[in-house]
């Protein structure tokens, strides 16, 4: 049989107990919903943190390959991921391709300055070829001149004799009649004559070449001085058509 205090000590250990389970029931539904909600966050505005670190490669382009995964642990020397190098490729193929270009450019200007260098001295050659035709033509003048005075003098000469033949012959022709002197004296007076005037035809066509060489040496004359200031203008041509830096 049962007393009052026995039934109140009893009733007071089961509630201890069931408040004691009611509490360690929340405590662990309290651990339960925090580990739910950190490991299955729901929500609509959130954040995210995490740990990262920024790489800058030294050229950029797509990336074709990448050799990494999410929080996978690399060392250094590991290849991570590989950039399209192909628009590298075109440039730096480009960049042959031009500097051959500029290459034969430079070249074909070589070439060139060599050609008009060279055409300098050929027209200093020519100037000087020039110049030694003038001074050949100055001295074909003088001595054509010297040529026309002489076939002159020559006609003075021809026809100083000749005046003096015609003159005997027309002298001594009347004194045939007169019998003051003989047929053959008139005879070899009228040859003369004849001589004489054939001498001075000679001497007359003479002078006419002479004349006609002088002309035509003034002429080549002429000519070769218009060569020479033609010379001069092709040389200082060709030397401004030259850079400065190659003179």
């Amino acid at each position: 049989m049962t007393t009052p205090n026995t039934d109140t000590k009893r009733a007071r250990v089961l509630g201890g107990l069931l408040s004691a389970a009611i509490v360690s029931g929340a405590i662990a539904l309290g651990l339960l919903v925090l580990y739910h909600v950190d490991s299955y966050p729901r929500t609509d505005d959130s954040e995210i943190l995490a740990n990262f670190i920024g790489m800058a490669p030294q050229v950029e382009g797509p990336i074709l390959r990448l050799n990494v995964r999410d929080n996978q642990f690399v060392k250094q020397g590991d290849l991570l991921y590989e950039i399209d190098d192909r628009p590298y490729r075109y440039a730096v193929e480009n960049a042959v391709s031009e500097q051959a270009a500029l290459e034969g450019q430079i070249a074909d200007e070589r070439r060139r300055i060599a050609a008009l260098v060279s055409a300098v001295s050929v027209s200093q050659a020519n100037i000087q070829g020039t110049e030694a035709d003038v001074t050949r033509s100055a001295a074909s003048v003088d001595q054509a001149r010297a040529d026309v005075t002489n076939a002159e003098q020559g006609v003075s000469r021809a026809n100083a004799e000749w005046t003096y033949s015609n003159n005997n012959l027309h002298r001594i022709e009347p004194l045939l009649v007169k019998q003051f002197v003989t047929v053959d004296q008139v005879d070899r007076a009228r040859t003369s004559e004849i001589a004489q005037a054939q001498s001075l035809k000679q001497a007359e066509s003479q002078l006419r070449l002479s004349q006609a060489g002088l002309q035509s040496t003034l002429a080549q004359q002429e000519r070769t001085g218009a060569m020479l200031l033609q010379s001069k203008a092709q040389h200082e041509q060709a030397q401004n058509a030259v850079p400065r830096s190659n003179r």
